[in-house]
This record gives C-alpha cells, structure tokens and sequence, in this order.
C-alpha cells in the first residue's frame, strides 16, 4: 500500500518476518549469557579482531571478559600470521589510492582491507612489522584497532633510515633500531663509522647510538624485512655476495653471520619457521625454490630441507607472457605468485591452491606479515590525551 508521501506500508506477511529475528536474537543471548565464562572466554579468544571489538558492545560481561590485559595476549598468540598485499583495488568504487590486504592463507581468505589516513597518502611503504604493529613513514600503527601515534614524541625530529621494530624483553618497551650518517669527526687512529646506528624507544624522545664499526658496512643494503628471533634481529644485507647482520636487541651488539649456501646472483629471503631461522633462495623469481633451516647459530650451519617447483604451466594460463613474480608465503612452504590481475596461491608441492582477482595490474607481495592484536600500548594513550 502506497501513501501519498510515496512510502510504502509493509504488508503483514513482511511485518511477520521482520518480527521472528527480534525474538530469535533475544533467544541467543539469553542462551550465551547462561555460559560460564570459560566457555564464553574460549570462543571469544578464537575470534578475530573485529569481531571481538563487536562482542565488546553486547553487554558490560562481555566488554570485561574481551578486554582483560591477559585475554587480549591469549588472542594474539592465537591469531594466524597474515600476508600483507599492497594493491588498487578500486572495485568498490574507492579512490585511486593504496591499500594494504591481508590474506590467511591457510584459510584460503582475505581479512578486511586497511585503508591508511589521509596521513599515509604521500607515503604507502611499511617499514617494519612487529606484534600487530606496523611503522609507516615515521608512525607507529595497529591496524585492528585504528590506533596511530609518531614514534618519536617530537614527530619533526624524524628516525632516519629504519631498520626493525622490537619489544625490548627485559623492560618490555617497544624500540626501532634506525641509521644514519655519522656526524662523528674523522679521527685517523681509530676505526671511521661511516654509518651510525641509533636505538630510540618508541613514544619518547630518548635515543642513543650502539657500537657498530667493527662491520664496517652501509646500511643502505638490507634487504627484505628483519627476522626477530628470542630478542636477535636477523637482517639480510647484500653487496656482492649475500650476509647476514644479526643485531642482539638486549646487549645491543652487531655480528655476522654465515648464510646458507647461496649462488650470489640469486635472490634470498629470510624468515622464520617454526622459531628457527631459515632461507629461501630463488634464481630470478619464476624458478624453483630452495628452504635452508639454520642449524647451529654459533657455526652458522644450515641444512637443506626441501625444494619447491612452481607450476609454471598452471601460471602462463594468467600470465601468458612477461615476468611474473613468486615469493614465499608461509613457513609451510605456501607460495604466492603476482600476476597482472592476478595474486596465485601455490603450496609446496606445486599444487595450484587458489586464485584471487585484482583490479590492478600487478599485486605486490609485501615483505611483511601481521598477526591482529588488540593489547594496548601506553604511546597510543599518549597520543589520544
């Protein structure tokens, strides 16, 4: 039935079912809040951060329960490691802007998408990623909960050239080690730093320089993100042959490290599986792929465990000609190909998993990954007074 302002009146069969979710959504609640909290705290950890923030509104039992200091680390112990994508996905009718994606692999899904602020337009790259954090452009982020803050507490001051974030265990401050040319005067009976390495606690303005000339290196090489393993950094760093610079968060001191045996013109990545350094190497990207574990830290020994063919065959159906990129996805050897309109899943086996579309030309597979957390950080507070 039409009224004359042109709206439409329900008819009683529509007014029926508008009234059943009303009376079914009143029956579930009444059945969860008769759960002990045991119960209610064991489904809500194994959601994910969004969802949480939601169950956070149902009511004052739920908000306790979601937002206890020792919950929110339980949850994020047991959210799955992310993939970062950057993309242009403009499907949605958005903006021709970057975005970053984060896919679970092992769930074969796509998380929501983070669009930056307007802060981060001029600048899209991720420099580092740590327990749920991101550093972007000279901010700290947590994109679970939309929280963003500068990471020094004088955000003119600026970091320089980052390195890699981290918890400092034994206080549990979070620091970025960062470089910059050294300023130091040339003393020619001492060792000449061209470079000078920084450690600045996060949030703060307090900074101070560790002893990094026994290397003897330009910090502008590192490649790929920083591996934090029990309080060590590990950073690829690369001129003509491959290396790698572990740096000891808590002694605050540099040394080599021995890589896996690897042909210096081909490519090499670090990461971590399972809580052991490991190695993937790659001659030009569209090849196989080799896994090194690393095997005694002290020696540096590593130990081949297994090889990886792509599908090539599988990958031409996309990407018909040109250079197509692969790189490793997961510790369990997923691997993800970007194509133009295309972002391929493969596993270890060479097995075509999934294929995921892009309005873009070319996805690009970011170095880093992400696990949601939503503990909260007192740099945040700081900022939102």
């Amino acid at each position: 039935m039409l009224l004359r302002s042109g709206r439409r009146l329900p008819t009683l069969e529509e007014a029926a079912r508008a009234t059943v979710p009303r009376r079914r959504r009143r029956a579930r609640s009444d059945l969860f809040a008769c759960l002990p909290e045991e119960i209610l705290l064991e489904i809500l950890v194994r959601l994910p951060a969004k969802s949480v923030l939601r169950c956070r509104a149902v009511c004052q039992l739920w908000r306790r329960l979601a937002s206890a200091p020792a919950f929110l680390l339980d949850h994020h112990r047991r959210q799955p490691e992310l993939q970062l994508i950057s993309s242009y996905r403009t499907a949605d009718g958005g903006d021709d802007f970057p975005r970053m994606e984060a896919v679970h692999l092992q769930g074969a899904e796509f998380r929501p998408f983070f669009k930056f602020p307007e802060l981060f337009r001029s600048y899209f790259r991720i420099d580092d990623s740590c327990d749920g954090l991101l550093v972007i452009g000279g901010y700290i982020c947590n994109p679970a909960t939309r929280q963003c803050s500068p990471i020094r507490a004088n955000p003119n001051l600026g970091i320089g050239n980052l390195v890699g974030l981290f918890r400092h265990q034994p206080s549990g401050e979070y620091r970025v080690l960062y470089w910059r040319q050294s300023n130091l005067p040339f003393d020619p009976f001492d060792v000449y730093c061209p470079d000078e390495y920084r450690v600045l606690t996060v949030g703060t303005n307090k900074s101070w320089r560790v002893d990094s000339c026994t290397l003897r290196w330009r910090g502008t090489r590192f490649f790929g993100a920083p591996v934090l393993l029990n309080g060590i950094l590990h950073m690829h760093w690369r001129v003509v042959y491959h290396r790698i610079i572990v740096f000891d968060t808590v002694a605050e001191t540099f040394r080599y490290m021995r890589p896996p045996p690897v042909n210096p013109s081909h490519a090499m990545q670090l990461f971590d599986m399972g809580g052991t350094l490991a190695a993937c190497t790659n001659k030009d990207g569209m090849s196989g792929m080799r896994i090194f574990m690393l095997q005694d830290r002290e020696h540096g020994v590593w130990a081949f465990q297994y090889r990886i063919e792509l599908p090539v065959m599988d990958i031409r159906r996309f990407h018909e000609q040109g250079d197509f990129w692969a790189k490793l996805g997961s510790d369990e050897g997923d691997v993800l190909v970007s194509c133009y309109g295309h972002l391929l899943h493969c596993d270890k086996k060479g097995n075509l998993v999934a294929n995921y579309k892009y309005d873009d030309d070319l996805p690009v597979v970011l170095p880093h990954k992400l696990k949601e957390s939503l503990v909260q950080h007192p740099f945040f507070d700081k900022t939102e007074d």
